[in-house]
């Protein structure tokens, strides 16, 4: 007999919602201290991670991989409980600012600021500790979310869509869908920073991709950012996540970037080359692993 509806989880309904009543260090310990048993749940994924990981670094030894992964799954299980906590203690407990000067500088002379970053580490923290310094923040995604398009388990759609409703209200900016009409862009350009992160690619390959080196290989990456910089004549700020332990992260800013000093080949290949850094400083931090050979197929694509 089914006791429970499709909807119900675990994670989602007990769990996350009980740790947030707890001081955040502690409650960031109990969600890594429980990412071992659900790492254990997804032997195909894991295998989809560890692959690609040993093909980028193929002197790593077996616990070299080993703790890679652990550092993965921490991640994933502390991401999610982000969601409880973005909007509870002040946010300076969990996350802290750095180079983040040069973005406040840069709204103050009136510049537009676009926001962009390579899916490295809990990279939703930094916008809550940007409301706090006193600048509200959207976002460029592919989806809205209001339909479940890419299959997910009716908890996990569930999740998502309150998770992108709570982001939304802490973040304070506009959440806009990739491909609607942009006009509205300029106008929130003014007003907000928008976060434009590189993401999973498409399935085909996308005309605006630029083919750029990357952890050995070369990949292809859609030149989006590059190409609304240009058009909206913003200024592009690199942001990655650094972990500190116990749920605390560090959103760490490099200097500005302005789309006329480079073309989007030299920006794109800037881009990858800060995101592979942190790569290799942490491995397990980085969410795209999965979709490396993605974004290693047809790398000969101009």
């Amino acid at each position: 007999m089914r006791w429970r509806p499709d909807t119900f989880s675990l994670r989602y309904n007990l769990l996350f919602p009980a740790y947030a009543r707890l001081p955040p260090s502690l409650g960031y310990r109990l969600a890594a201290q429980q990412a071992s048993v659900f790492r254990q749940r997804r032997p195909e994924e894991e295998q989809a991670i560890r692959t690609p990981m040993q093909a980028a670094f193929p002197r790593a030894s077996a616990a070299q991989l080993s703790g890679w992964l652990a550092d993965y799954y921490r991640m994933v299980e502390q991401e999610a409980l982000d969601t409880w906590y973005l909007h509870q203690p002040p946010i300076q407990q969990v996350v802290e600012l750095q180079g983040f000067a040069a973005v406040e500088q840069a709204r103050r002379q009136g510049k537009r600021v676009l926001l962009t970053g390579g899916h490295f580490g809990r990279f939703w923290l930094a916008g809550p500790a940007m409301r706090a310094a006193g600048h509200t923040t959207g976002t460029i995604t592919r989806d809205g979310g209001q339909e479940n398009s890419h299959g997910l388990h009716p908890a996990e759609y569930r999740y998502r869509l309150f998770k992108l409703q709570r982001l939304q209200q802490v973040l304070g900016g506009p959440f806009l869908v990739e491909g609607d009409d942009l006009r509205p862009l300029y106008r929130a350009l003014d007003k907000h920073l928008i976060a434009l992160i590189f993401d999973v690619p498409y399935p085909q390959v996308h005309m605006g991709s630029v083919t750029v080196p990357f952890l050995g290989s070369r990949i292809s990456l859609p030149a989006g950012i590059y190409r609304i910089a240009t058009k909206t004549k913003a200024v592009v700020a690199p942001f990655f996540m650094r972990d500190l332990g116990d749920g605390r992260v560090i959103a760490e800013f490099s200097a500005l970037l302005d789309p006329p000093d480079y073309d989007e080949s030299a920006m794109m290949s800037q881009l990858a080359s800060q995101l592979e850094a942190r790569i290799t400083e942490s491995p397990g931090h980085w969410w795209l692993w999965p979709a490396l050979p993605l974004l290693q197929r047809d790398n000969n694509y101009e």
